[in-house]
């Protein structure tokens, strides 16, 4: 029984994600992740202010995250590889299709370009159902991504929170609450005040 391994910080989150970038086997904890899922973000806030590059860069990130959302799998205790590789592949479709909708878009409007209007409107299709699948399919990774690590070892090797087992935590016998003490004997009659009910004298009269 021992205490949780510290979550990592920010800086050492993503460190350590970048140095094991192409590892798919192993497990990462839930700090090591969302740093990184954090820091990926600022990234593509940044990159959508550059057209078209920032867009293939943003989707090189999310590839790039493949291992990671792998290993944060592993240390939950499931495999969910192939429902990774989906979801980022229409991900990264529907960022793709979405990009080249908006340059068609662009073309129909300055040029009338019918031809590119009409592309344009049959991509709406393929973008909604890659949406659907990536939201039915991430919000089950999501579940997944958000579990606690197994504590000890799995099949993918020790936990990096809890190496040898559960955290420590006691659960012994409980004390039961001590009552005041308080005095249950026989009691005491209360005490009258010392009356004397003997004879009495008459009341003298005045001579």
């Amino acid at each position: 029984m021992q205490q949780a391994v510290p979550q990592l910080g920010f800086g050492e989150a993503v460190q350590l994600a970048i140095s094991r970038v192409k590892e798919m086997d192993g497990r990462s904890r839930r700090s090591e992740f969302w740093w990184t899922v954090l820091a990926v973000f600022i990234c593509n806030i940044v990159l959508a202010f550059i057209p078209y590059v920032g867009t293939i860069l943003s989707v090189c990130l999310m590839v790039a995250m493949i291992p990671l959302m792998i290993r944060r799998c592993h240390d939950a205790g499931s495999e969910c590889r192939t429902l990774i590789y989906v979801a980022v592949a229409c991900s990264a479709a529907t960022t793709i299709l979405g990009m080249i909708q908006g340059i068609l878009a662009d073309k129909a409007l300055k040029h009338l370009d019918m031809s590119a209007a009409n592309l344009h409107d049959t991509l709406r299709i393929p973008l909604i159902l890659l949406g659907l699948v990536s939201l039915v399919v991430g919000i089950y990774l999501l579940i997944k991504f958000v579990q606690d690590s197994q504590p000890g070892t799995n099949q993918w090797g020790p936990s990096p929170k809890y190496p040898d087992g559960m955290p420590n935590q006691n659960f012994g016998p409980q004390q039961p609450p001590q009552m005041p003490n308080q005095n249950f004997g026989p009691q005491q009659p209360p005490q009258m005040p010392n009356q004397n009910f003997g004879p009495q004298q008459p009341p003298q009269m005045p001579q």
